[in-house]
């Protein structure tokens, strides 16, 4: 048993405590929460830290399949020409796509991270998702827009989850790629089979995807055209790729929104007339790299949207880290306040991935993982430049 304390203790499940202390069973399992009022007294055995503890994070966004392709992408080339650097430069051997697949799970061990929802279009990260030391749900990715391969497509995900029931048993949901990789037969094949979520999918992140669907145009058209012939052929049925999204997936209980980056007002009303739970996932290192864009997320705070925290991949992202992409929300919107902000890492992401049972909060009977921030400023409670995490549990 530990009983460790820290200038602050932030629960998410309740107001940050000055001086708090948290009682741990070896396991990880939370015994007990105690609220000291800021007077903190001498207790045999307690550990002190400089700093703030807070829950595990959650990563409710990555794509592990890249993480070779880390520094092979030049950044801020736009969405159209990052996907054209990734269809002509992800192809490498297993043995490198494997390896650098597994130093970006120890990666994310090492920030903190417990639980990720990833991206997989193959097997090649399967082994690694039954390490209980990071709780993961596979989404398996599918796109396409031939209606008469939808079939197909269906079936060879259904192979892959067969092989996850068999072999490597953990969540994982069918879902779809974006929506202007989707064809309408193959979202309603996608719903058949993942009617209850989560389902994932790309949104809004580009000013191209718009552009793409209100008068089928653009860089991102454009390339795209050339990587899948058949969207020349292609007729949108709505002028607003999430409208396009949202319609097809009527009946999922549970969407995560990806990105993000061009979403606007009307977009968020348009989301609330939805009938499902959306939670909007917000990946600001990657939006920067890739778009140098950022969302509107002052827009999502007044709109009281569930807005949780994707690092997506090494492609386009120097670290696997929810600490840095806080830091990032921290430094661009200095008026939001940390404690909202760890909620995104924490809490909100263990919702989006159906793991609050366990994780997000410090509270007892959870087993959450405990992580320290320090380097912070502790007079206004603001994360800085320097700010760093250490794994508690």
């Amino acid at each position: 048993m530990r009983k460790i304390s820290a200038n602050y203790i932030f629960p998410v499940s309740g107001a940050p405590l000055k001086n708090g202390i948290v009682v741990v069973e070896k396991t990880g399992k939370i015994l007990e929460v105690i609220d000291t009022g800021g007077d903190l007294r001498e207790i045999a055995g307690l550990e002190f830290y400089n700093g703030i503890i807070v829950p595990g994070f959650v990563n409710t966004h990555c794509h592990l399949e890249l993480s070779h392709l880390k520094n092979q992408i030049p950044g801020r080339c736009g969405l159209d020409q990052f996907i054209f650097h990734i269809s002509t430069n992800r192809a490498s051997s297993k043995q490198v796509i494997r390896k650098a697949i597994k130093n970006a799970h120890l990666e994310m061990i090492r920030n903190g991270i417990v639980a990720v929802g990833d991206i997989s279009n193959t097997s090649d990260s399967f082994d690694l998702k039954v390490d209980n030391k990071i709780r993961y749900h596979t989404f398996l990715e599918v796109y396409g827009l031939k209606s008469k391969m939808a079939s197909d497509i269906i079936n060879q995900a259904t192979k892959l989850s067969s092989l996850i029931q068999k072999k490597y048993p953990h969540p994982h949901t069918i879902v779809p790629h974006a929506p202007y990789s989707v064809s309408p037969d193959l979202f309603r094949q996608i719903t058949l089979k993942t009617k209850y979520g989560p389902i994932s999918i790309h949104n809004q992140e580009s000013s191209g995807e718009i552009l793409l669907f209100k008068e089928k145009k653009g860089a991102l058209f454009s390339v795209l055209s050339k990587l899948i012939p058949e969207l020349k052929k292609w007729k949108p049925e709505f002028e607003n790729s999430l409208r396009y999204s949202l319609e097809y997936l009527k009946g999922v209980q549970q969407i995560l929104l990806v990105h993000n980056t061009y979403t606007t007002y009307e977009d968020i009303l348009l989301a609330g007339r939805h009938n499902s739970k959306i939670f909007w996932v917000l990946c600001p290192n990657t939006n920067l790299y890739i778009e140098d864009q950022l969302p509107d997320i002052p827009l999502f705070i007044r709109e009281n949207l569930n807005i949780s925290l994707g690092t997506d991949s090494l492609a386009s992202n120097s670290h696997l880290s929810i600490l840095s992409e806080m830091k990032t929300v921290s430094k661009y919107f200095p008026e939001i306040h940390i404690e909202e902000i760890v909620r995104w890492g924490t809490l909100n992401g263990a919702k989006a991935l159906n793991m609050n049972h366990e994780l997000g909060t410090i509270e007892k009977g959870k087993k959450p993982g405990l992580n320290l921030i320090s380097n912070l400023d502790l007079q206004k409670i603001r994360l800085t430049d320097e700010s760093v995490i250490r794994k508690i549990i």
